[in-house]
């Protein structure tokens, strides 16, 4: 099945749509919470009532999951969301997502998402490289290397 050009550029649309709306609220959200670091994310006020509602987040957590895999028969996007290494990847990516909020409370949205991108795309290539033996034009190359001088130049973040 191949996907047409329109479909193509009307999902690259939306999720660069949606990318920058998320984007935009989560800066929002951390101009809110002031300054975050990694001590303040590890933050715990273990009481009774904080352990019944991590059980019931637990428990609930189980639940999507159990019934996920139980659709994935019947229900394409559950087969997608979770075979395991899609799954777990997006794991890594909402941890990836999670983790931004510390740089983003002190810096601007516009600089941190340049200077992220550009470290994603330098460092995805080297991995993509390794692991699944991609090669690049001399083109991409030349491409990454502006994303490299592209990092150094944000880097006063």
């Amino acid at each position: 099945m191949v996907m047409s050009r329109e479909l193509f550029v009307l999902s690259l649309f939306v999720i660069t749509v949606t990318g920058i709306a998320g984007y935009l609220l989560y800066k929002y959200g951390t101009g809110m919470l002031g300054t975050i670091t990694f001590d303040r994310m590890a933050e715990i006020n273990l009481t009774s009532k904080s352990m019944f509602y991590l059980a019931i987040m637990i428990i609930g957590f189980i639940m999507v999951a159990y019934a996920g895999v139980t659709l994935r028969n019947d229900i394409f996007v559950m087969n997608y969301l979770f075979t395991p290494a899609i799954f777990f990847g997006l794991v890594m990516l909402f941890v990836s997502r999670l983790m931004i909020g510390i740089p983003l409370s002190v810096t601007g949205v516009g600089k941190l998402t340049a200077l992220l991108t550009a470290l994603l795309v330098v460092g995805t290539a080297i991995a993509s490289n390794v692991f699944f033996k991609e090669t690049f034009s001399f083109r991409v190359i030349f491409g990454i290397a502006l994303g490299v001088f592209a990092v150094i130049l944000i880097g006063e973040v």
